[in-house]
């Protein structure tokens, strides 16, 4: 069988069976085309020629360039088409099945502290443009949403008066978010001002810009970047990071873990547990701190 062929299929499968998203099927084509063209480089085209020592040759020619973290990743997205290749060709064997994944260091998060989270916010005026701004923010912020989850949230799945909202995260699995009240009202302030003049193509996007068009991932980016540089926070704060933030903020107030594994909407809750090292560096920092300033008293 051609190894285009496979892949072809397989895109197929993920995106009209088993109905992942766009994003996620062009995640998985980036990922399969840069190993179909190791293999070809290497004179392989039939996925029964692909032996486990091919794929361990490409997952070590990938690391050389590529953080842990993408290596397991894309050798998940191997493993996935693998398996699906042979399940339907029975003839052709998983030369994947034995190889794992390698073990990769846990960074904790960059996120932002309250006072540069209100030093964001505050810094907006009243313009059209800027009411905007600062709603897609707030949002991010007090809701806890990646960036995708909220440029592809719909009017419909956000209920203000009731104080929740509805978002379709990873998979297609929807959870339900309650909005804090300052971010109820900004939304509505958006909702009623902004957004029924900008909205020219009646899109059913929560948040359009003022050309009426959907709003970016790459717009969001843009945005925080500059708002980083002109206020001077720390560069290494991303859109990212307004998630971290309200994980963090929601354990420093006692949240259950559990509770904010939902709210983050986390299949595993060791990926939420990362946030719990955010707080033990809290507390370790806050120890430390104070014990500096005791013996510089004692000291005096």
């Amino acid at each position: 069988m051609n190894i285009s062929e496979a892949v072809d299929d397989y895109i197929m499968n993920i995106t009209v069976i088993e109905n992942k998203s766009k994003q996620t099927s062009q995640a998985y084509r980036r990922d399969l085309n840069a190993y179909t063209q190791y293999l070809s480089a290497h004179h392989i085209d039939k996925m029964e020629s692909v032996t486990t020592a091919d794929v361990d040759a490409f997952l070590n020619a990938y690391a050389e360039n590529h953080a842990a973290a993408s290596v397991n990743r894309i050798l998940s997205a191997l493993h996935s088409f693998h398996r699906f290749t042979s399940l339907n060709h029975p003839e052709i064997d998983d030369p994947s099945k034995v190889i794992r994944g390698i073990a990769k260091s846990r960074h904790l998060p960059v996120y932002f502290s309250y006072e540069d989270v209100t030093k964001m916010l505050s810094s907006f005026g009243s313009s059209d443009k800027e009411v905007y701004q600062k709603t897609i923010l707030e949002t991010l912020y007090a809701c806890g949403l990646r960036v995708s989850e909220l440029c592809g949230l719909q009017l419909n799945q956000v209920h203000l008066s009731q104080g929740m909202m509805k978002v379709k995260g990873k998979g297609g699995k929807e959870r339900m978010i309650p909005i804090a009240e300052p971010c109820v009202q900004q939304m509505q302030l958006y909702l009623d001002v902004i957004r029924p003049q900008w909205d020219k193509n009646k899109l059913p996007n929560f948040f359009i810009n003022q050309l009426g068009h959907v709003c970016t991932r790459q717009y969001i980016h843009v945005l925080i970047k500059k708002k980083i540089n002109a206020l001077h926070l720390n560069p290494a704060i991303s859109a990212h990071s307004f998630r971290h933030s309200f994980a963090t903020q929601l354990l420093a107030g006692q949240a259950d873990i559990r509770v904010v594994q939902e709210l983050l909407g986390h299949r595993d809750i060791q990926t939420t547990q990362i946030y719990t090292h955010v707080q033990d560096e809290r507390l370790r920092q806050a120890y430390d701190d104070f014990f500096q300033s005791f013996n510089k008293k004692e000291d005096a």
